[in-house]
């Protein structure tokens, strides 16, 4: 299953690239204005790039919701479009701002907090220090799949969606942390070429394609739930998953690179 996730989000990858490229301009457009707005804020008061990193940080995060609803589109083997861009914005733009905005002020705790542990020192600031990284990581992988959770089930909410990112994380950890340090690649390979591509936006449907594919797995299990009660509570068979017969046509819409 991972495999062909690999091929299929290259694939759209490659076939939207200029779409990507153009859409990345705004991300970057934000950068350059929060990078000149930290320099300038520095000069009034130490404290005041804080309030501009969080204030960025919903700004970038709205911009990834409004593309969100493109890359589910793409994920489904559809074409992305400004059209669909724009009117995401209309509408996504309050969650995608506060979760920006939270989030970033949820990493500038994590930086203090280790900044005063390391300066602390001790056993329990090492300690605090540990904890504080496997939080971050857990949080990091589990979060990967929020903006797609909002967009491929269209009932969530902030707090559903902030909920059921954990829930999909703790259930299926080993595809969580593969597709996270898929993700660092593309992150890696984005700041050779300056962000323009794969870029924010190529992040964002890399982990929609991944949790589209994922999902299958619980349409299946609601399907043998229905047919078999407790199926589902069965650790054994609910891991027996039949990925080639829930991929089949996928594959068969991607085409030759998708088997």
């Amino acid at each position: 299953m991972f495999r062909f996730f690999l091929k299929k989000n290259f694939a759209d990858g490659w076939d939207n690239m200029f779409f990507l490229m153009v859409s990345n301009v705004f991300a970057i457009v934000v950068l350059a204005a929060a990078f000149y707005g930290i320099r300038f804020s520095l000069r009034v008061n130490p404290f005041l790039p804080n309030a501009v990193l969080i204030g960025a940080g919903g700004i970038l995060m709205t911009l990834i919701f409004a593309f969100g609803a493109n890359a589910a589109k793409i994920a489904n083997f559809g074409s992305g479009s400004f059209g669909t861009f724009f009117r995401a914005f209309s509408y996504a733009w309050r969650i995608g701002f506060f979760s920006g905005a939270a989030l970033m002020l949820l990493v500038l705790m994590i930086r203090f907090g280790v900044i005063y542990y390391l300066s602390a020192g001790g056993f329990f600031s090492l300690a605090m220090i540990a904890f504080l990284g496997w939080f971050s990581f857990i949080s990091a992988c589990a979060l990967q799949w929020f903006v797609p959770l909002y967009f491929l089930q269209e009932q969530n909410g902030f707090s559903k969606c902030l909920k059921k990112s954990f829930i999909i994380f703790f259930d299926n950890p080993l595809f969580s942390v593969g597709v996270f340090f898929h993700n660092v690649v593309i992150f890696l390979i984005s700041c050779a070429f300056f962000m323009i591509v794969p870029g924010f936006f190529g992040l964002t449907l890399s982990s929609t394609n991944a949790l589209r594919l994922r999902l299958k797995k619980y349409d299946w299990l609601e399907e043998m739930e229905q047919r078999e009660p407790g199926f589902s509570t069965d650790r054994n068979r609910r891991n027996e998953i039949p990925w080639d017969d829930l991929l089949a046509e996928d594959r068969e819409t991607l085409g030759p690179s998708g088997r």
